[in-house]
């Protein structure tokens, strides 16, 4: 007797990650990122790549902040205290090996 086995859907993949989703927070945050990316395009258009670089380093925050959004409370609240102590470490090494231009 052979048994199958049903691959979920990817909505049903999906969907325990957008429970709870906020749509209108989502649309400000949109709004916002596009009102930055219009900025840039005015006024940096003619600069290179640098139009291109501020939207990938747009699409590549919005990622990292889907994945932060994942993380339970509890456990961020865990790692507050070690991750604000690596920041303000981090920060005083640059301010002692860092390298200063004029």
């Amino acid at each position: 007797m052979a048994v199958v086995f049903e691959k979920p859907s990817l909505w049903q993949r999906v969907s325990p990650m957008l429970r709870g989703f906020d749509g209108p927070l989502a649309f400000a945050v949109f709004m916002l990122a596009g009102a930055g990316l219009l900025a840039m395009y005015s006024s940096g258009y003619d600069h290179g790549t640098r139009f291109v670089d501020h939207g990938r380093n747009m699409l590549i925050a919005g990622f990292i902040m889907f994945v932060v959004a994942q993380v339970p409370p509890h456990r961020l609240m865990e790692l507050a205290v070690p991750l604000y102590t690596l920041g303000v470490a981090l920060l005083i090494a640059v301010l002692i090996f860092g390298i200063t231009k004029k």
